[in-house]
Parts: structure tokens; C-alpha cells; sequence
């Protein structure tokens, strides 16, 4: 009997907000994307081992050799003034990188008037799956662009972050 590896998930919560607010003039071509600060963005990545949940304060993770990578990307956006839009990821040496769409999530929504008895609404979203087969050290990198409500671009930067995947135990 073959099992999957248990999937490492990685959420990575880009500050919007003060990242617009660092630039004097925002990166707007796409073709130059501005490098993404690490201050500006936070990873929490969980470890299917121990179910221990970690907020990394660097941006590297390690997860095993032959594990699956999921990972997500959003913005502090509490009332969705910007939206995060990642593609066109790349690693160095290749990794085996897939988008994953989710269509018709169901989100559970409050109701004050009866909160044991909420409402719900269909969402699509995304994350990218990352197959981390061989043992090594690899340089990821995405182009980022954070929109406007009505999908306009603000800004362009590039996010990079290191993976390491280890031999297994």
C-alpha cells in the first residue's frame, strides 16, 4: 500500500499596507518588480510530524525530502482594501511547482442577530503545491502583485524565500 507524504502547509501574510506605505513611488512595472522586504511579510508553516503550527522569523523553511509542500499567500487586508495576487513561481535548481485551484469553497459567514446559525458563501481560490523530492538547498522566488479592489495593479515585487529539505530520518 502506497501512502502520500503528509503535506507541509506554509501561509505566508504579506503587510500591505506597510509595504505601499515604504515606497515613495510604488514599483508599477512589471518587468522590474521591487524585492519583497522580510520584514513585510510573515510565514507560519506547520509540521506534520508534531502538528506544532511555527512562525518563522526567517524566510526559509525545511521540510523533509519526498514531503509536499502547500503554500498560500494573503495580505493583512481587515477590510479588503488590497488584494495579493502571486504567479509565476520559480525555483533554483527546479522544483516541481503546480497551481492548485479550489472552486466552490463554502466560508462560513457571521450573523450577529444569530450567531449559532451562520450563513455561508461559495469562493475560488489557490495555493501552489511544491514537491520537495530530492534532498538540498533551492531559492524560490515569486512575482507578486498587490491590487486594488477593482483588480487594478499597484505595485510589483518579487518574494524569495529558501527551502531546504533533509534526507529522512
Amino acid at each position: 500500500m502506497i501512502t502520500e507524504n503528509p503535506a507541509h502547509h506554509a501561509l505566508i501574510i504579506v503587510d500591505t499596507q506597510g509595504l505601499l506605505a515604504a515606497f515613495e513611488q510604488l514599483p508599477n512595472d512589471p518587468a522590474s518588480p521591487a524585492e519583497l522586504n522580510p520584514r513585510h511579510f510573515y510565514t507560519l508553516h506547520s509540521r506534520p510530524a508534531t502538528g506544532e503550527t511555527l512562525l518563522l522569523d526567517t524566510p526559509e523553511l525545511v521540510v523533509a525530502a519526498g514531503d509536499t509542500l502547500l503554500l498560500h499567500m494573503t495580505p493583512v487586508a481587515l477590510l479588503g482594501e488590497e488584494m495579493l495576487f502571486s504567479h509565476s513561481p520559480a525555483s533554483e535548481p527546479p522544483l516541481d511547482i503546480e497551481l492548485i485551484e479550489q472552486r466552490n469553497l463554502r466560508l462560513a459567514l457571521p450573523d450577529a442577530s444569530a450567531p449559532l446559525q451562520p450563513a455561508s458563501r461559495e469562493v475560488d481560490t489557490y495555493h501552489w503545491r511544491i514537491r520537495c523530492d530530492q534532498p538540498g538547498e533551492f531559492k524560490l522566488a515569486w512575482q507578486l502583485m498587490v491590487l486594488a479592489q477593482d483588480c487594478e495593479p499597484l505595485a510589483h515585487f518579487n518574494l524569495r524565500l529558501a527551502l531546504r529539505t533533509n534526507g529522512r530520518p
